[in-house]
């Protein structure tokens, strides 16, 4: 079933008893015109509601290996960039850019997921670098993540946003995010 055949059958089923309900009804009552423009408010309700899920083409898929694919294609990044985007996905509120040694530990995790080494100690130095508050190793890292989201979609939809001093996010709606 396609996903826009998803979205009728939901929603002939929630529309209150608006729709025909008897196969042998009188549909008189409704033009067209006015089914068409019901039909495309309640589609956009219920998609930025999160009460369908998007099409398959704008869904990020995490798997368990921390692969990311977006609609069909893989983006491809270093392994820091890669736990840099996996740690601002599991943060939907942000993380001000002084306050990212708080996620020490998290970070830490996800990157011993996504290193190509499993020695401790080169990936305590990693993460440290990328924690130094001295250092341009974050920022990098954070533009490496836009660069590979720009390549897979042109809109800007799924920049990392934020402000000098604010939190810096990845704003979309985390109903569109698949982890496996």
């Amino acid at each position: 079933m396609t996903y826009y055949s998803q979205l009728l059958l939901y929603y002939f089923l929630h529309s209150a008893g608006t729709i025909l309900e008897e196969p042998e009804q009188e549909y008189s009552g409704l033009s067209e015109e006015t089914e068409a423009t019901e039909l495309s408010g309640f589609v956009k309700e219920a998609s930025a509601g999160g009460l369908v899920p998007p099409p398959p083409h704008e869904v990020i898929r995490i798997t368990r290996g921390y692969r990311i694919y977006y609609g069909g294609n893989e983006l491809k990044l270093r392994p820091m960039s890669k736990a840099v985007m996996l740690l601002f996905l599991r943060h939907p509120e942000g993380i001000a850019l002084k306050d990212i040694g708080d996620h020490r530990e998290e970070l830490t995790r996800l990157y011993s997921g996504v290193a190509r080494t499993d020695n401790p100690v080169r990936i305590e130095k990693s993460i440290g670098r990328v924690l130094d508050i001295f250092s341009n190793e974050l920022n990098v890292n954070l533009s490496r993540v836009n660069a590979a989201l720009s390549a897979l979609e042109n809109e800007g939809r799924y920049h990392m946003k934020g402000r000098a001093g604010e939190p810096r996010a990845l704003k979309f709606s985390r109903v569109i995010v698949i982890w496996e």
